[in-house]
């Protein structure tokens, strides 16, 4: 990730994204609001904005934040990640009134109104715009990694992830994983399990520690480290493109850990990715693009659990 573009409805919050983003990976930050208006209320001529952008898209690396539709093909050629922040309207509408009288720095003066033709450009967008910039997207599927955010919480958890540490597993690692299993299934799933099942799930006695680290050296196995702390891990089967074991800490649910074992894992697999999610973590899977194949029971030391297997193409779109 070295060139990348941050598109969507005004009010989405794409600069305070494009700022996030710039924070955790050092890339160079390019406003295109601050490109086409003057302190004045002004613009520049488009052949000075097309100039500007050349000499932007001439660098090794950036981040481009902002839509302006008539360029979006020329930038789309030129990078290699997109981020769409593709919320719903009242999202958007939200954003804009919380700015207003704000000074921010991908503009150059203070929004203290909402004009109405603004307004009605950011009513119409899902109707006008959003078609035009899908279809732009589209040619580019597989081409670029083209992720999609619907809500403030799914960005959110992206820029955490990045935050997060990941290792290749070593076999001294296996004890701590095991334990750290234990306490994620018996805390994290026992909402959606019995206790009988979650015992017949990982048991007091543990897994066969070296069975687990025979299964693990043959796999990609990753562990996570979020501020100095075990925070969770994964493996998966290259070949099979079988994702096995995916778990994150008790007390580190919804810090990206998750998030960003699959981002690397997925990466490895050479075609589609399938998994055996839990009743827990079937949500997490959907909101990655996962499919559903089938619901089914599986048996563990007599006892019966429910699981979906679910599959995901890897198309380049997260």
């Amino acid at each position: 990730m070295q060139k990348v573009l941050v598109i969507g409805c005004p009010g989405a919050g794409k600069s305070t994204f494009a700022r996030r983003l710039r924070d955790r990976t050092g890339l160079p930050l390019y406003y295109l609001d601050r490109l086409w208006h003057k302190p004045d209320r002004t613009n520049v001529t488009r052949e000075a904005f097309d100039r500007g952008l050349a000499q932007w898209l001439a660098q090794p690396a950036w981040i481009i934040d902002g839509d302006y539709s008539r360029t979006l093909p020329q930038r789309l050629e030129a990078c290699d990640t997109v981020f769409f922040l593709d919320y719903p309207l009242e999202a958007c509408l939200a954003g804009v009134e919380n700015r207003r009288g704000v000074q921010r720095p991908d503009m150059p003066w203070v929004e203290e109104e909402l004009d109405a033709e603004f307004l009605q450009y950011i009513l119409d967008f899902g109707q006008e715009q959003l078609p035009a910039i899908r279809a732009m997207l589209e040619p580019y599927r597989g081409r670029r990694k083209i992720i999609t955010f619907h809500s403030r919480a799914e960005a959110d958890n992206y820029l955490n992830a990045l935050a997060v540490t990941l290792r290749p597993y070593r076999p001294e690692d296996c004890p701590a994983l095991a334990h750290l299993f234990y306490e994620t299934v018996h805390t994290v799933n026992a909402a959606h399990y019995s206790p009988a099942q979650l015992d017949a799930w990982a048991p007091a006695c543990g897994p066969d520690l070296a069975a687990w680290d025979k299964s693990f050296r043959a796999h990609r196995t990753l562990v996570a480290e979020l501020d100095g702390r075990l925070a969770g891990f994964g493996d998966l089967d290259p070949a099979a493109g079988y994702l096995d074991r995916l778990y994150v800490h008790k007390d580190l649910q919804g810090r990206g850990v998750a998030t960003a074992l699959c981002n690397a894992l997925e990466e490895a697999a050479a075609g589609p990715v399938v998994t055996h999610a839990s009743v827990t973590a079937r949500p997490f899977f959907a909101r990655r693009g996962y499919r559903v194949l089938r619901a089914q029971q599986v048996e563990r030391r007599g006892v019966t659990l429910a699981n979906y297997v679910m599959e995901k193409a890897q198309t380049g779109d997260l």
